[in-house]
């Protein structure tokens, strides 16, 4: 089942965040969430792959180790690229509107690694 939930402060259950981006040579990049109300801190993710807002120069970034052989293949995988994440970002705040999901975070996680 699938499932999404916004998620809050632990001291002022506020939902503005701010993402501290932590780069480090040789590391995966790490995501630090601050809470931009209270300035506690909210939870650290680790990166697996970074998409932007510019569907385009993310695509770009992720393909310039591979050869591609023509053009056309590189407009094809750049619209599929962008229509992949304008979908799934719609789906997931729709998720969080009809959902309301109540488990923390962790709990999301933990369910998709039990059967």
């Amino acid at each position: 089942m699938d499932t999404a939930k916004l998620e809050t402060c632990p001291i002022c259950k506020s939902v503005n965040h701010k993402n501290n981006v932590y780069v480090k040579k040789g590391d995966k990049v790490k995501i630090h969430v601050e809470c931009a109300d209270c300035g506690s801190f909210v939870a650290r993710y680790t990166l697996l792959r970074y998409s932007s807002d510019k569907p385009f120069e993310t695509l770009l970034i992720k393909l310039r180790c591979f050869q591609l052989s023509s053009s056309r293949e590189v407009l094809k995988d750049v619209e599929a690229f962008g229509l992949e994440i304008a979908s799934e970002f719609g789906y997931v705040k729709n998720l969080v509107k009809e959902r309301n999901e109540q488990r923390k975070v962790e709990e999301l996680i933990d369910q998709t690694f039990c059967f």
